[in-house]
């Protein structure tokens, strides 16, 4: 597999966690890399590590992005920039949580969508890549808001390939189950209680799995578009619901 196709890639959500090890493995491809996220020193000290290109952004400001991104000829954009807000049921989800669920899962990716799909399909050639989960597909309780922002995410996707028919754009969505990258920690109010109940003693998976699962999608020959990929633990099934502890 080969990404000699691809020069420019921009990765969202990208100062940390999956985001990070996405960039990393694009710039081991070869790609010159824009790595966007809302921590500038999180990004310079990533920039340091990997020679990618950080632009501090908040994607959920439409005109920053368009100013910010339009230019950049991107062949590949991974929206993987992502928010998460405690458990709560639908009807007791805070106005606030889902004001930034719906601004960053939503809003952001259209935003990156509106900056660089134009190019894409005046070139004929480029992937776009979408970070689902399987929360989107698959309920899972006391994350409802987030979901249905997945469920979105997993329609959009699909919507894509529609519009993008004929373009020569390929469109991936990547649903992973639990990825150990500290997220789930805002899911409770302590911490260390998310901890234990999300990683202690589970074989979750780690933010390289997914990263490898982004470079398998791109590398793919031109003919071939890997549509949806579902990536959950050996010991995770039914999207989630139930899980085997091992510790």
């Amino acid at each position: 597999m080969s990404l000699d196709r691809y020069r420019t890639a921009i990765v969202t959500g990208a100062s940390r966690g999956i985001g990070a090890a996405i960039v990393r493995e694009l710039r081991v491809g070869g790609l010159e890399v824009y790595a966007v996220a809302r921590s500038a020193d999180e990004l310079m000290a990533l920039a340091r590590e990997t020679g990618c290109r950080p632009l501090a952004l908040d994607v959920s400001h439409r005109d920053a992005v368009i100013s910010a991104l339009g230019s950049l000829d991107a062949d590949v954009l991974v929206n993987n920039a992502a928010a998460l807000a405690r458990s709560a049921a639908s009807w007791e989800t805070a106005p606030d949580d889902i004001d930034t669920l719906l601004d960053v899962n939503l809003r952001g990716t259209l935003n990156c969508l509106a900056a660089t799909v134009p190019g894409m399909k005046a070139r004929g050639l480029g992937h776009i890549v979408n970070l689902g989960s399987t929360a989107g597909t698959s309920p899972l309780p006391g994350m409802p808001v987030y979901g249905m922002t997945k469920a979105a995410i997993h329609n959009l996707c699909g919507t894509l390939r529609l519009d993008l028919h004929g373009s020569g754009v390929r469109v991936s969505e990547i649903a992973p189950g639990r990825v150990e990258t500290g997220a789930h920690l805002a899911l409770t109010e302590d911490r260390d209680e998310g901890r234990r109940r999300f990683y202690d003693g589970f074989e979750t998976l780690q933010p390289g799995d997914i990263a490898e699962a982004v470079m398998f999608v791109l590398g793919a020959p031109q003919r071939m578009d890997v549509s949806y990929m579902e990536i959950v633990p050996t010991d995770q099934s039914y999207g989630g619901s139930q899980y085997f502890r091992r510790g």
